[in-house]
């Protein structure tokens, strides 16, 4: 490119073709790979290539090693750093390429004197030298395997990794050996080959692009209406907050109508002076690197803006009059076809400009802060000054002008675009003279995708958005530059990841070979932020959660675990396979559905129940035989107040599970799973087959005990976090439910405008349904809403809750518990809060300081953690209040349930003396020696487990984990 003056001419990067080429590598849409404070990423930068060796006995210069390649995202070639310093030589001519031209092909022009070239190898190239006082030789490697351009006075060179197909173009290249000596002098066939591509060249930009060979050129590349560029796409939070970023490119797509003319200007000032003049090429330019190249000296590129264009939409960037010829002609039809504002923004959208940033979207962000609209003249000259180098190349040892790893090179080059304005008309000089250099952002390198790992948000971008979206028909979203706004509350996400965040670190350890071959992941160690509830406990311990806003159906805050690629402890997992997986056993927190089934079916939360254990001896009075015994762990009625006559609203507050099995077994678990299902349970897991039922589906929930027995009732079948938060949003809605979603609207940039649009047939859409009669939810409400203080949990300034919490004991260390729950709601917000085992389902859990310190409990760490998010989450907003019930008016109190009213002659406190005689609590006559075992001692609402539950290790029931 013609200098005008350039400060930095002799810089090898002055080359365009170079600047166009180097570009970091594409990034898959899974993983983000650059730092982040926030988000924790790892960078994984291509490693520079080895250095070309010195050839022996060569008698000439020798050809340093081309710099580590990289691809450039959006175009099929990819083209590696500059190479090395050619020395002094005595000779010029053609070189002859060590391997086949299908490889790879070189050929250096320069000043008289002999020059010795390194040899091209699977696509590699080193370069040659020049002699005393001349210009450095351009090199050309080809072929698939790579190709190598080289220029400047310095003699450096961009090389394409070799060994990489099209679509392969993300890792670095080696370089050849040392180069061989190069004949005396330029081969007849190849000067007349290159006097008859001029003279063809010449006619065409002299015809004005038309007739010869204009057809060809234009229609085989794309016209910038049909020049995809890929876009971020942006994940933003209810409140507009960006969450996540998506897309394998860092770029914003800006429309040239938000910028200022004098920022446009600032931004191509430095590369093409003469833009405004031209149409599309820079005849002189052509002439003299035309001259130059014909008579063995410097290959010129002499490109225009317009034309670097036309190249990146042809993907065609080897040096060669052939595509000179096609990249003049299609930049003259350009210029008739488009407006200069137009391809000056097909220009400042593609071009790099380093720290990850793809177009000027992009880098405004990166260099200021802001977005492109909001750029001054003074930080668009930072932005063009930086385009000359944006990054340092390790192959030569040059900074690039970037002003962190160069402050001077790009104060200085600000200056040289600042003045260039001046002389183009486009700027006063006394506005010029008052402009002082900006401040400029500390060095980030940008990624194209963040908010997927490292952050409790990765689950929500990675199935729940996703999914709806394809629902609306919306599949390829990721770098389409949508900008979809999500339900997530940021300060309730913050709050919740506050207090449960945790990472872990596994270790994979095999035996055995071949077919015998058995590898197990375990935890390391576990990894805490400062702070959280969930700091310090053992490195087996992880919790989730989930916050719903009841009046919407919007889930508010989502935490299944950090990565977003692994496994989610909050929702499903391995979802639409037969391994599909995620639930939790839900204990007596389950038994909300039960006490709303009872009521819809006529039975008052004033109706009596005795609590008696259900054992081997009694079985044949409860048909129980042959089903585990079903206790109250530790609650049997010579403990209770209420003896064997307790109410309904009583053995929910002291979370009995003998009288909830009985509601089952009397209106059959059917019932109990029709209420589930209507307050929004939607998967249930087996515990025979470990295999998931939709619940929703017609003909799953089939009779009184099938698919699932009469311990539903307590809670023995898993469900996952996200359904029972569900669950709860319907009881605060007082009974009226909201599909849970995670999408408010889809927006689609307009290019033209740069204005966000609404995607049509997109978006929530708000419609509630009655699932649960008013009465009944209430009820339930009514006899909830005691229990956060009876736990230690109650809500900050008098705020009412409704709450239940659970407990399931473990299956492999007895009296151990293995999942715990506080689940609840106020009217504005429903939260269920889920703490258990990172790998086995049933291993158990353990206080901080581990086994000794004893079990966690249900108000303990999930209480705990549920109090702090509610109270977080609320901060601002009005109290409101939940409604009281009927307090036992719905349904039958007299005939309905199995209490026994002691004699009224009989005096219970002789129990306290002698519990075994008849009349006490818990009397058995045909074994008076020995009362009922009170059941495993424990928190009031621990859950026995009736029936085996098969140990689930990551995958669920031995079965291996796949992902989402």
């Amino acid at each position: 490119m013609t200098s005008y003056g350039d400060p930095h001419a002799g810089n090898g990067y002055d080359d365009e073709y170079y600047r166009q080429s180097y570009q970091p590598p594409a990034q898959n849409s899974g993983r983000a790979s650059v730092p982040s404070d926030d988000y924790g990423y790892d960078y994984s930068s291509s490693a520079p290539s080895d250095y070309g060796q010195q050839p022996s006995g060569s008698g000439g210069g020798y050809g340093g090693q081309g710099g580590y390649g990289q691809s450039a995202p959006g175009y099929d070639q990819g083209y590696g750093g500059q190479g090395g310093y050619g020395d002094q030589g005595y000779g010029q001519a053609p070189v002859s390429p060590s391997v086949s031209p299908g490889v790879g092909r070189a050929s250096v022009g320069s000043s008289a004197g002999r020059a010795s070239v390194g040899s091209a190898a699977v696509g590699s190239a080193a370069v040659g030298s020049a002699a005393v006082g001349g210009a450095a030789g351009r090199a050309t490697v080809g072929g698939s395997a790579g190709r190598a351009t080289v220029g400047g006075p310095a003699g450096r060179a961009v090389v394409r990794p070799p060994g990489l197909e099209d679509e392969d173009d993300s890792r670095p290249g080696r370089g050849g050996g040392a180069g061989k000596t190069a004949p005396g002098k330029k081969s007849k066939k190849a000067k007349v080959r290159s006097i008859v591509l001029a003279s063809v060249a010449v006619t065409v930009l002299l015809a004005g692009g038309g007739l010869i060979g204009g057809t060809y050129f234009y229609d085989s590349v794309p016209a910038p209406e049909d020049f995809s560029q890929s876009e971020n796409t942006f994940v933003l939070s209810s409140d507009g907050k960006e969450i996540a970023k998506l897309g394998g490119e860092n770029r914003e797509i800006v429309a040239m109508s938000t910028l200022s003319d004098e920022v446009k200007v600032a931004l191509i000032a430095g590369e093409d002076k003469n833009f405004f003049e031209h149409d599309g090429i820079d005849l002189w330019g052509i002439a003299r690197a035309a001259w130059n190249n014909l008579t063995g000296g410097e290959t010129q590129g002499a490109s225009t803006i317009t034309q670097q264009y036309a190249r990146n939409a042809a993907k065609d960037l080897e040096v060669t009059y052939a595509r000179k010829l096609r990249e003049a002609v299609m930049a003259r039809r350009l210029e008739q076809e488009h407006s200069k504002d137009e391809i000056l923004g097909y220009y400042v959208n593609t071009v790099w400009f380093g720290r990850g940033s793809n177009g000027v979207g992009a880098a405004a962000k990166a260099y200021f802060g802001i977005t492109a609209d909001k750029l001054t003249v003074e930080q668009a000259a930072v932005l063009g000054a930086v385009l000359k180098q944006p990054e340092p190349n390790e192959a030569d040892g040059t900074k690039g002008f970037d002003p962190h790893f160069n402050p001077e090179a790009n104060k200085e080059r600000w200056n040289y675009v600042l003045n260039n304005m001046v002389e183009m008309g486009r700027l006063d000089k006394a506005k010029r003279d008052a402009m002082e250099y900006p401040a400029v952002a500390k060095y980030t390198a940008k990624s194209g995708e963040t908010g997927v790992q490292g952050t409790g948000t990765g689950f929500v971008i990675q199935k729940y958005v996703d999914r709806e979206l394809a629902a609306w028909g919306i599949t390829d979203w990721r770098n389409k530059g949508y900008r979809i706004t999500t339900t997530i509350n940021l300060k309730a996400q913050q709050a919740l990841e506050a207090q449960l965040f945790r990472t872990f670190e596994w270790k994979e350890t095999c035996t055995g070979e071949g077919d015998k071959k058995k590898c197990t992941n375990d935890v390391v160690k576990a990894i805490d932020r400062k702070g959280t509830l969930i700091n310090g406990y053992p490195k087996n311990v992880i919790a989730a959660g989930v916050a719903i806003d009841p009046k919407t159906g919007r889930v508010m805050a989502y935490y299944g675990g950090a990565d977003g690629t692994g496994i989610d402890y909050a929702g499903k997992i391995n979802e639409g396979t037969e391994w599909e997986d995620g639930g939790h056993p839900a204990a007596s927190s389950f038994k909300i559905y039960t006490l709303a089934a009872a009521v819809e079916n006529g039975i008052s939360i004033k109706s009596t129940w005795d609590p008696t254990p259900l054992t081997a001896k009694n079985c044949k009075k409860y048909d129980t035989c042959g089903l585990a015994p079903v206790q109250n762990s530790g609650r049997d009625p010579g403990d209770l107040k209420c003896g064997t006559n307790c109410t309904l609203e009583e053995v929910t507050r002291l979370s009995l599970n003998v009288p909830f099995f009985k509601i089952a077994k009397k209106l059959g678990a059917n019932k109990v799973l029709e209420m589930a299902r209507a307050a929004g349970v939607r998967t249930m897991w087996s515990t025979d087959d470990g295999k998931a039922r939709d619940l929703t589906k017609p003909g799953v929930i089939k009779g009184a005990r099938d698919p699932f027995d009469y311990q539903v009732a307590f809670g023995q079948y898993p469900i996952t976090v996200l359904d029972h938060a569900s669950g709860m949003a319907t009881f605060a809605n007082r009974g009226i439910y909201n599909k849970p979603h995670f999408v408010i609207k889809v927006e689609k940039k307009n290019t033209k405008t740069g204005k966000y649009e609404i995607v049509p047939n997109t978006g929530e859409k708000l419609k509630g349904q009655r699932t649960i009669r008013q009465e009944v939810a209430d009820e339930v409400t009514g006899v909830l809403k005691q229990m956060p203080r009876s736990y230690g949990h109650s809500l900050d300034n008098g705020r009412e809750a409704a709450a239940k919490t659970g407990t399931w004991e473990s299956l492999v260390k007895k009296g151990a518990n293995s999942n715990v729950w506080t689940v609840g709601y106020t009217p504005q917000i429903a939260t269920a809060i889920w703490v258990g085992n990172v790998k086995n389902a049933s291993d158990p859990i353990y206080k901080k300081g581990g086994a000794r310190s004893g079990n966690i409990t249900s108000s303990g760490l999930p209480g705990d953690i549920w109090e702090k998010f509610m109270n977080a989450a609320h901060s601002g907003m009005k109290k409101e209040s939940l409604p009281d019930g009927t307090g036992g008016n719905i349904g039958e109190v007299e005939g309905v349930g199995d209490g026994v009213i002691p004699s009224p002659s009989f005096d219970l406190g002789q129990c306290i003396f002698n519990p075994n005689q008849p009349g006490c609590p818990g009397y058995d006559p045909n074994n008076p020696g020995n009362p009922n075992n009170p059941g495993n001692p424990g928190n009031p609402d621990n859950s026995p487990a009736p029936t085996p539950t098969p140990t689930r290790s990551c995958g669920g029931f031995g079965k291996p984990c796949t992902g989402n």
